[in-house]
């Protein structure tokens, strides 16, 4: 039996039975089927070779693809991240919003009962000084009642000043501050009671 020099990954049964019988072959014909081997081997390699680069190129772009949606997963979870840190941000913001807005209005009605206790304070007047002019009330009494709605107009106005000042709460118009010193829970209280 002859001897084979190379080992053919591309040798099938037809070829293996060839081989045995290669003795019997003549030289042209060996040749021809050592050429068949030869290209039957380089196709396979080359097949093989291409399903290998093929599946290389696969894998490197599903590991692209990977990282972009991994990439953009991060994006998306920031992103959400954002936004609720936002609507509670704008909702800290709204609330705050309107307790200005409430204040502000609050004030101007304040501000506007005064001005109404003001422009009582006058109409009185001009009535007393009518009833005055015609000797209805004395002199004395006019100045009487014109000192009390002037003492009940200036301790309106200095209350709603001295509250707003000191004891209204900034936040919220229709709420009084409690600081420490009003709620005995101050070190100075502490100290002083023991």
């Amino acid at each position: 039996m002859p001897t084979v020099d190379y080992a053919f990954p591309a040798v099938d049964h037809a070829t293996v039975n060839a081989l045995a019988n290669a003795g019997s072959l003549s030289g042209s014909s060996k040749d021809t089927l050592i050429n068949n081997i030869k290209t039957a081997e380089t196709n396979n390699f080359l097949q093989s070779l291409n399903a290998a680069d093929s599946a290389s190129n696969s894998s490197l772009a599903y590991a692209v693809l990977l990282s972009r949606n991994k990439t953009i997963d991060d994006i998306a979870t920031d992103m959400t991240a954002r936004n609720i840190r936002l609507q509670h941000g704008a909702k800290d913001t709204y609330i705050r919003q309107g307790q200005i807005n409430e204040w502000q209005a609050q004030n101007k009605l304040d501000t506007l009962f005064f001005l109404q206790l003001t422009f009582l304070f006058f109409s009185l007047t001009v009535i007393f000084l009518f009833l005055r002019r015609y000797a209805i009330i004395t002199n004395g009494m006019f100045w009487i009642f014109t000192g009390l709605f002037m003492f009940i107009l200036i301790g309106t106005f200095w209350n709603r000043v001295a509250y707003t000042n000191n004891s209204r709460d900034q936040k919220s118009w229709n709420r009084r501050y409690i600081g420490l010193d009003d709620s005995l829970l101050s070190k100075t209280k502490n100290c002083d009671s023991v």
